[in-house]
């Protein structure tokens, strides 16, 4: 009976420790999985070890999965999949998993981007928080923004059509509406009793490397709507500007502050403006054209004999 009856809580406690392992599903950071991992099947078996995992995997060096989780080294094709083999992942989970590695892995912005909305449509299945979940998709592309506020301006009705070609550059008329349907259903607009639309206090905060990824693609979006307004529009109703300028790193942060605040402004001046008629973006972009003085040093070339 005493055998027993220790035996119990054991088999209940590697009951709980076997359920706390989250499915990749729910992973973002592929290294942060694997982290995970490590941590899970050591709690489950004390004889676990970067060499066993290794070594299923196929793999000679007996740290070469510690050396992955703490960012040293990265996965080739190959590896992914003795990854894969090692983690006991189906074909759906293999899948996830070599496009995590992708997402994080790669620099070009458009690969990365095509990783991760292929990450979303795998994923799409599992529950997350309404607007930590959604911020890609708002941030996906840049007329989700401009239609929130120019919705509140005229009322379009259903009149899809109208409201796509108000924008510029115009969208079609499905995308309108799926945009109002998206803001909707993020709380960011809610629909009035006289049918109207009104913005709803709430906002879409990036957080973490998918919400960095999301933002990066808007703003690019928005600059090359900024080079298209160059020609498109008069500049009586467009103002493009810059200066070209020398500064020192303590500058730079103090001209950071002077941007924030000026933004702080302009939303209060926005906020007390009572006559919208038109949607209108505003940008900043302050980033460095040379090489830092420090960074000179190394470079220079002494011509003194």
């Amino acid at each position: 009976m005493q055998i027993v009856s220790m035996e119990f809580p054991f088999k209940f406690l590697r009951c709980i420790i076997l359920s706390n392992m989250k499915s990749i599903f729910e992973y973002f950071d592929y290294r942060k999985y694997l982290a995970d991992f490590y941590t899970y099947k050591k709690k489950v078996s004390r004889s676990f070890s970067y060499r066993t995992f290794n070594s299923k995997a196929g793999i000679t060096s007996p740290v070469f999965l510690k050396l992955v989780i703490d960012g040293k080294r990265n996965l080739g094709m190959q590896t992914i999949d003795k990854f894969s083999k090692a983690l006991n992942l189906n074909k759906k989970e293999s899948l996830y998993f070599k496009k995590l590695v992708l997402f994080d892995q790669t620099k070009n912005p458009d690969e990365k981007q095509e990783h991760y909305t292929i990450l979303r449509s795998l994923r799409k299945n599992v529950s997350e928080k309404a607007l930590n979940g959604a911020q890609y998709e708002y941030f996906s592309t840049w007329y989700h923004a401009a239609i929130r506020e120019i919705v509140t301006i005229y009322d379009f009705g259903n009149d899809y059509q109208l409201l796509a070609d108000a924008l510029h550059p115009p969208i079609s008329a499905s995308e309108a509406k799926a945009s109002l349907e998206l803001l909707v259903k993020l709380n960011l607009l809610k629909v009035t009793e006289q049918g109207t639309f009104k913005q709803v206090n709430t906002a879409i905060i990036a957080e973490g490397e998918q919400g960095l990824v999301a933002v990066r693609h808007f703003n690019r979006c928005m600059l090359s709507n900024a080079l298209r307004a160059i020609d498109d529009f008069d500049k009586s109703i467009r103002h493009v500007s810059g200066l070209t300028i020398g500064i020192s790193r303590s500058l730079y942060a103090s001209i950071e502050s002077e941007i924030s605040a000026f933004k702080d402004r302009i939303v209060a001046l926005v906020n007390e403006d009572e006559d919208s008629s038109s949607v209108y973006q505003l940008n900043f972009q302050l980033f460095p054209l040379s090489k830092s003085k420090e960074e000179f040093v190394p470079l220079r070339k002494d011509t003194v004999k």
